[in-house]
């Protein structure tokens, strides 16, 4: 399994890149990075053209769609369709190493997909989850089909919804206003 920070967003409603704020002393594509490390065969940083001098080596993979998380997700498999993927996307602060343990814990590789189910929606949770090379021809049909919502697939096809045992893992951050609350509240306990 390899690993995806999705860090390509224009973070148009933060007004600054949401993968270079500080939550725990370094900026959230690092700890990210970090955290999956343990956990996958390699890590990689999706992200657009113009973010490619952002991030200081060379795991990136360039989002060639630009069509929001499913562009990462669908460049990420045309990298290598043989191996599951799990995704996390930069604006999840509170996603730890249980976080990532739980999921793991959970997979089923005989499913397109291992999804938290978001406890207040009770929908899955696209942006935290492990794509089996299974998902790789409905993420194809999706692209051309004009389709872009990982959410959908999720929907549609043979996913392992799983139970959130902490429903803030699931938390995102995208106002600085939101950021600022956080930190005041709780990362900057």
């Amino acid at each position: 399994m390899n690993g995806l920070v999705l860090v390509g967003g224009r973070s148009s409603r933060m007004g600054k890149d949401k993968s270079q704020l500080i939550y725990r002393e370094k900026p959230q594509w690092k700890y990210l990075y970090e955290l999956l490390e343990p956990f996958c065969e390699k890590v990689f940083l999706s992200c657009r053209e113009q973010q490619r001098l952002l991030f200081p080596f060379e795991d990136t993979l360039i989002d060639s769609y630009e069509i929001g998380p499913l562009g990462g997700i669908l460049s990420a498999f045309e990298y290598n369709s043989n191996t599951a993927w799990l995704v996390v996307a930069c604006d999840m602060p509170f996603v730890n190493k249980e976080t990532i343990e739980w999921l793991q814990k959970h997979r089923k590789k005989s499913c397109t997909a291992t999804t938290f189910k978001n406890p207040e929606t009770m929908l899955p949770e696209p942006l935290l989850t492990i794509w089996e090379p299974s998902v790789y021809p409905f993420l194809n049909e999706a692209q051309q089909q004009n389709q872009r919502s990982p959410l959908r697939i999720l929907l549609n096809t043979k996913s392992n919804l799983i139970n959130c045992p902490q429903a803030y893992w699931l938390s995102n951050v995208n106002t600085l206003e939101e950021y600022k609350m956080l930190m005041m509240n709780y990362l900057g306990k």
